[in-house]
């Protein structure tokens, strides 16, 4: 009799137990949508994990088994077959607000496509669009003052400096790995043997509920209640600055060419009348390299324009540009005439470069008529040299421009 009573108790206790481990695992097998609405669900694999799942969890618990009372397992086995906690219930559902009856569960289906290229010029086109707006107010303005104009200007640079950022970035690394890959259309497959298309539906995330736009409407008619209202009074009331200002005749990149071509032609001719007629090689290539140089401006998108009451100036934003072109014009021309006044070394110049790869980056070799050799990769400062006697020497490039000159003209 004690051994059927034994017996009777373990059983009592092992169907407890599995009950228990059931309502544990089926609270955490699925995610809401909620938390996670980017990745597939599939409810086959879902359910057979929590049952592969509640079936280790009986052979894990059998040896508890046996020390809990006989008492407290019947307790919990009847609680659990009376009354199922909401927390078992299964947490990816949603209920159809026409028919609560049919329940639904989200899924993606035609998922994997890269999408990096559309993100691409989506963003592009954005910036474009941020872009074009921003300089239609500064031309048809009526309402901002002149620095309010000024710092719409400073937001159209950053937008341009943006989109090269952008540009530079995408054609570097377009042939790398996929870094936003489509999940997919979500779709809600329901017990009545239909998939709706989220899209077509307002889902009501707290109490999973799935609304037809036409439903939701009907039972929530204050959300779609039109706000117009509370929308501010119209710029077209509001009283002008003064001055009144606006900014035309926006740059293209012909502009910028066709000034740096004439300050080009004026500082060169400057140059060359200092270091006289007859140039040393070292100089006369220092010039031709600066003869072929062009520094492209940060940005084409500066009006040249500013018109305030009536009256016309250069913007002062297309000047600064000017200005700062002309700047870096001399600065090149100037280094030239510097070097001019010292004892400088020939160096034959040669050049390796990658046949593939978007961003590799070429090796300047230097041999040097001291016997120096010098290798410098592209747009990096320093340079490992190695003297006529072996020793290792690093440079920067701007200490070896002092001491040496190539050979070569552009």
């Amino acid at each position: 009799m004690n051994i059927r009573k034994h017996w009777k108790r373990l059983l009592l206790t092992t169907t407890a137990l599995f009950w228990t481990s059931c309502t544990s695992e089926n609270d955490s097998a699925l995610p809401t949508i909620a938390q996670d609405t980017s990745s597939a669900v599939d409810p086959g694999i879902s359910s057979d994990s929590n049952k592969s799942s509640s079936e280790n969890t009986v052979k894990s618990s059998s040896s508890d088994a046996v020390a809990s009372s006989s008492s407290d397992a019947v307790a919990s086995s009847s609680s659990e077959a009376k009354a199922p906690s909401s927390s078992s219930l299964n947490l990816n559902a949603y209920k159809l607000a026409s028919d609560p009856s049919i329940t639904c569960t989200p899924s993606y289906i035609n998922g994997g496509k890269c999408l990096d290229s559309e993100d691409f010029y989506n963003a592009r086109d954005n910036i474009l669009e941020k872009i074009e707006k921003h300089k239609k107010i500064l031309e048809e303005n009526q309402t901002l003052t002149l620095e309010q104009l000024d710092s719409l200007e400073e937001e159209i640079i950053e937008a341009n400096k943006q989109w090269e950022t952008q540009t530079s970035s995408y054609y570097t690394n377009r042939n790398s790995n996929c870094v936003h890959m489509d999940p997919g259309t979500l779709v809600y497959n329901c017990s009545n043997n239909k998939s709706y298309e989220a899209s077509t539906l307002v889902t009501d995330y707290d109490n999973h509920i799935l609304y037809t736009k036409e439903e939701h409407r009907a039972q929530f008619p204050e959300k779609y209640q039109s706000s117009s209202s509370s929308e501010p009074e119209s710029s077209s009331s509001a009283t002008p600055p003064s001055p009144l200002c606006q900014k035309s005749d926006f740059t293209t990149p012909t502009d910028f060419d066709k000034a740096w071509e004439n300050d080009k032609k004026e500082l060169l001719d400057i140059a060359k009348k200092e270091l006289g007629t007859k140039l040393a090689e070292k100089d006369s290539i220092c010039l031709d390299r600066v003869e072929r140089t062009y520094l492209y401006p940060s940005t084409d998108v500066i009006a040249k324009k500013q018109t305030c009451d009536g009256e016309t100036i250069v913007n002062p934003r297309y000047q600064q540009e000017l200005d700062t072109l002309k700047a870096s014009l001399k600065k090149l021309i100037d280094k030239c005439i510097e070097y001019s006044k010292i004892e400088q070394i020939a160096c034959e110049y040669t050049a390796s470069c990658p046949l593939y790869g978007v961003d590799s980056k070429c090796t300047n070799y230097y041999n040097c008529n001291d016997g120096l050799s010098c290798r410098r990769i592209m747009n990096e400062s320093n340079m490992n040299c190695t003297d006529k006697q072996g020793k290792e020497i690093k440079y920067t490039h701007e200490e070896f421009e002092k001491k040496y000159y190539e050979k070569r003209r552009y």
